[in-house]
């Protein structure tokens, strides 16, 4: 009987545990078999951008550059022979005209010697007469009359030597223009290695500055140019006179010189100047967003859409624009380039162009 009851219960527990054990069965069946959507590869993910159409559009072709002022003519005003400034007549800063005396050095030794000259000229003068009298008479020899009167041309030729140093004994201006600061005292001993004062032509005055060798077959003269200067509102014009002849060796560039009016003495020599000079207009331009530009370790890039792919493509830019810039090489005209989502996507990378803008032209 109790053999019985233990066979009872032994029956019990074993269909209990098959309860139990068949959903769990299921449950590994069911996991082990996935599903279809789970089975499908997932693949890159696509990107959303915009696109824009590289264009011809018209560009003017500027030059910038920076240079500098500085008159139009300038000299060093010295004496031409040295001796006591007695004299000294001009106020600094001053605009003076051509021939305006400027000081003088004293020529009481020269006024001496030209007196003495004079006074021997007469008496040599004399003695020329009296030979000719003497010499219809046969007083004298034809040797002998020469003789005086080469005495009264050499005299005469001293005297003009004297009237030469008497002139350079005048200090006066070689052209119109303004005075700068002294740097002699009147009273002083000067010698033709002492500077006086210094003269300048500022109106006209001349701008000169450095262009890049690349732009030499565009820069030619008589082209006007404008420019600004430090600390003043205004932009000059001005007209472009000579272009240097060579190109230096460690700029790679050439010299330009231009001339401005200066009627009220704003400009000065010597003053910084920013230079902007139209050389033509260029009717090809490939222009585009500036925020398709990409700054990279070789260069610049933008991505250009091929086949639904962003493709990287180094590029070459001059001229720059608020919101433009001006490609010259990478791109061709009618590629489409990506101005938008250009963080979230690489070389290759999968793209869909879901507008295309426009910019200004």
């Amino acid at each position: 009987m109790k053999n019985t009851n233990r066979r009872d219960m032994g029956w019990v527990l074993a269909a209990c545990l098959l309860f139990f054990a068949l959903p769990s069965c299921k449950d590994q069946k069911e996991t082990k078999e996935p599903s279809p959507a789970s089975s499908r590869p997932s693949g890159p993910r696509v990107t959303a951008v915009e696109g824009f159409i590289v264009q011809p559009s018209s560009l003017q072709e500027i030059i910038n550059a920076t240079g500098n002022l500085i008159a139009y003519e300038a000299v060093e005003i010295r004496p031409e022979r040295s001796g006591k400034l007695v004299m000294l007549d001009f106020s600094e800063a001053s605009f003076v005209k051509q021939g305006t005396l400027l000081g003088r050095i004293d020529t009481e030794a020269l006024e001496a010697e030209k007196n003495m000259r004079q006074v021997e000229l007469d008496l040599a003068t004399k003695e020329v007469e009296r030979g000719k009298e003497l010499l219809a008479v046969q007083g004298i020899s034809t040797e002998e009359l020469d003789r005086l009167e080469n005495r009264v041309e050499a005299i005469k030729a001293q005297q003009k030597v004297i009237d030469v140093q008497l002139e350079k004994s005048e200090i006066r201006a070689p052209f119109s223009g303004v005075l700068g600061l002294r740097t002699i005292s009147q009273g002083a001993y000067i010698t033709p290695n002492d500077i006086i004062v210094e003269l300048e032509q500022i109106n006209p005055i001349k701008l000169e500055f450095d262009v890049p060798e690349r732009y030499l077959t565009q820069v030619r003269a008589g082209q006007e140019l404008s420019f600004t200067i430090v600390g003043a509102d205004d932009t000059f014009t001005a007209k472009v006179y000579a272009i240097g002849t060579g190109i230096s060796p460690e700029t790679r560039t050439f010299k330009v010189r231009a001339t401005a009016q200066n009627s009220r003495n704003i400009l000065k020599p010597g003053q910084f100047a920013k230079v902007t000079l139209v050389t033509g207009v260029n009717n090809e331009a490939m222009l585009i967003p500036t925020d398709a530009v990409i700054p990279v370790l070789d260069g610049k890039q933008v991505y250009v859409a091929r086949n639904d792919r962003a493709i990287a493509t180094f590029v070459q830019t001059e001229e720059r624009q608020a919101t433009e810039v001006q490609v010259t090489e990478g791109l061709q005209l009618g590629d489409t380039i990506l101005v938008t989502g250009l963080m979230a996507i690489s070389d290759g990378a999968p793209i869909q162009i879901t507008n295309i803008i426009e910019t200004s032209k």
